[in-house]
């Protein structure tokens, strides 16, 4: 793969860009005239049935883009896949590390397609399948503390307060309202399946964590978005400024669903079928999985991935030269965890530095954590403290040197 100048590889993206390119799904063939351009969305990081909006910074490490109507891709983003849509803008200082299939195309002169572009496209891309149908329990749960394992079965609405983490033991969940409070953990142990009738909500720093030996495609999500009667919610006027005029029109009268919202700096990892609802990932989110949707809105500097296996891709003004001669990122760090560490282990060292997990290459149990330091002496301290902390389930603390390495 080819990259701009002002975005340099580290070691960790080099290796981690092979493993997700080998384990890429195969495209489809040349469909008859009519018929969907693909059968499977298995390639898909993020697929739209209307709009698919990415912000400034925004990187997409591993899977395909697709909208049967509109990609709106915003400057200095990097996606590493290929994009599908009738229509594609691509704004200023943003480069496409694949191949790009449209019917009408808007470049800046100084963005870039690396890969083949085709033109036309065959529309539909693919056609989203509907949620199946299921009933609801009647009981609810708000859960606190660290100490919580659900069942599978059918409950009404269920609750994360803040500070608070739950284990889902796997199997199917029937809910009407899954809520996640501010830096609450949910964890998936077994393959897992969410049925959601009418709230699917996140709030900050919220974490949705596969279990050890889990992808994040085990956890899937189904969302209606509508409620069997109408509810009041104490942040229906939030939800509202997520909507247009004619979708609070088409929302009242149950032709879309509610939106689905992830709160800033969330962990996230899951496929989620939602074909009548938008979909909101504020900024820096770090999202593993598949987003199956009728709009989606990626908010600026968030990282997302297909696959296991994700990083960060440095840019020109983060990256510093030591005296020694060695370069690296001034606030990432590469973290190497002992093999029974879990996803829900690295995100206790990150939180104790407080950083954000924004890579991964899970088959060594290699994180990659970006932190607030601006000075080599900054990271310097914080790499210490992570190796004197022998709590953490730690096998190594490295800087995220660049490739080539000046000696």
């Amino acid at each position: 793969m080819l990259f701009r100048p002002q975005h340099i590889l580290s070691a960790l993206a080099v290796g981690g860009l092979i493993l997700a390119a080998s384990s890429a799904s195969s495209k489809g063939g040349s469909p008859a005239s009519g018929q969907p351009l693909f059968n499977s969305l298995d390639q898909f990081v993020l697929f739209a049935e209307e709009e698919i909006k990415l912000e400034q910074g925004v990187q997409v490490s591993s899977g395909d883009l697709g909208s049967n109507s509109k990609l709106d891709i915003q400057k200095e983003v990097i996606i590493s896949g290929d994009l599908f849509a009738d229509r594609i803008t691509i704004d200023k200082k943003t480069t496409i590390n694949g191949n790009a299939s449209y019917n009408e195309l808007d470049i800046k002169k100084d963005a870039q397609i690396l890969g083949t572009q085709t033109k036309p496209v065959q529309l539909p891309i693919i056609q989203l399948p509907d949620v199946p149908a299921f009933q609801v329990g009647t009981q609810d749960f708000k859960f606190q503390g660290q100490d919580n394992t659900l069942p599978s079965g059918s409950y009404k609405d269920v609750i994360l307060e803040k500070d608070s983490k739950l284990i889902l033991a796997g199997g199917t969940y029937n809910l009407n309202k899954l809520e996640l409070k501010e830096n609450s953990t949910l964890i998936f142990n077994a393959p897992t399946t969410l049925n959601i009738q009418f709230k699917l909500k996140g709030q900050q720093k919220t974490s949705i964590l596969p279990g050890q030996n889990l992808s994040p495609t085990d956890l899937t999500i189904n969302y209606s978005g509508i409620a069997a009667k109408q509810e009041k919610e104490d942040d229906d006027e939030e939800i509202d400024q997520l909507l247009t005029n004619q979708e609070k029109k088409d929302l009242q009268e149950e032709e879309i669903g509610r939106p689905i919202l992830f709160g800033k700096d969330s962990l996230l990892n899951f496929k989620l079928l939602a074909p009548k609802a938008k979909v909101n990932l504020v900024e820096q989110t770090t999202f593993r999985g598949q987003i199956l949707a009728m709009k989606i809105k990626v908010e600026k500097d968030s990282i997302l991935s297909r696959e296991l296996t994700g990083v960060k891709i440095a840019k020109q003004e983060e990256i510093i030269t030591d005296p020694e001669g060695g370069v690296y990122p001034i606030s990432i760090l590469l973290v190497s965890l002992t093999p029974d560490a879990t996803f829900e282990d690295a995100l206790n060292v990150a939180q104790n530095i407080n950083g954000r997990i924004v890579g991964s290459v899970n088959s060594i149990n290699l994180y990659q954590i970006e932190i607030k330091t601006r000075t080599i002496e900054e990271l310097e301290d914080i790499i210490n403290t992570v190796r004197s902390r022998t709590d953490l389930k730690v096998d190594g603390v490295f800087r995220d040197y660049l490739l080539p390495i000046e000696i």
